[in-house]
């Protein structure tokens, strides 16, 4: 005997099973590049990179950032 009443029930499960399948297999096959920043974690303290210069002008940019705040916040008193 065919379980008729199961049909729409598995219509409506279809769908959204087909979507989750695709977007898992989507995303198991993607490749990365070897220049992709996500293949390997940078670190300041590494011996051989230069990130040392990335943290100074970082700490420089917060810096001067925080300067004109203040200058901004003395004028509009």
């Amino acid at each position: 005997m065919i379980l008729y009443w199961l049909v729409p029930y598995l219509l409506v499960a279809a769908l959204p099973t087909i979507v989750l399948l695709s977007v898992m297999l989507g995303g198991c096959s993607m490749t990365r590049t070897i220049g992709d920043p996500d293949h390997e974690a940078r670190f300041y303290s590494d011996p051989n990179s230069n990130t040392g210069e990335e943290l100074v002008k970082e700490l420089e940019r917060r810096e001067v950032r925080a300067e004109l705040q203040r200058i901004i916040d003395e004028a509009q008193r």
